[in-house]
C-alpha cells in the first residue's frame, strides 16, 4: 500500500500520475485496452489472425474466433493463454476467456 504524501514532501510526476489514476480506477482500464491493443504481439500472429480480442469486462476477456476448430483449440490452452496475457502486462488483468 502506497503512503500518501505528508505536506511539504516532493512527488515526482509519475508518482502523482500513478495515484490519480488507481484512485479513479483508470489503471486498470489502461491495462485492459493495452491488453487489445497488444493482443497479436501477446499470442502471436497465427493465433491473432483466428482470434480477435474484443473487449475486457470484469476480468474476463472476450475473444471473436473464425471457426469451431480454432475455438476448441484456443479452448484448452485457456490457462497458458491468460499467463501470457498477464505476464507480458505484469499485471493480473485477465482472469478468464470467453469466445464468441
Amino acid at each position: 500500500m502506497k503512503r500518501e504524501p505528508t505536506f511539504g514532501q516532493l512527488v515526482t510526476l509519475s508518482n502523482a500520475l500513478g495515484t490519480a489514476l488507481e484512485r479513479r480506477g483508470w489503471d486498470v482500464r489502461m491495462r485492459e485496452q493495452l491488453v487489445l491493443q497488444r493482443w497479436a504481439d501477446i499470442v502471436g500472429e497465427v493465433i491473432a489472425q483466428h482470434a480477435q480480442a474484443t473487449r475486457i469486462v470484469e476480468g474476463t476477456l472476450w475473444l471473436r474466433v473464425r471457426d469451431a476448430a480454432w475455438r476448441q483449440e484456443l479452448l484448452l490452452m485457456r490457462g497458458e493463454l491468460i499467463t501470457r496475457i498477464n505476464t507480458a502486462i505484469g499485471a493480473t488483468v485477465v482472469q478468464d476467456i470467453r469466445f464468441r
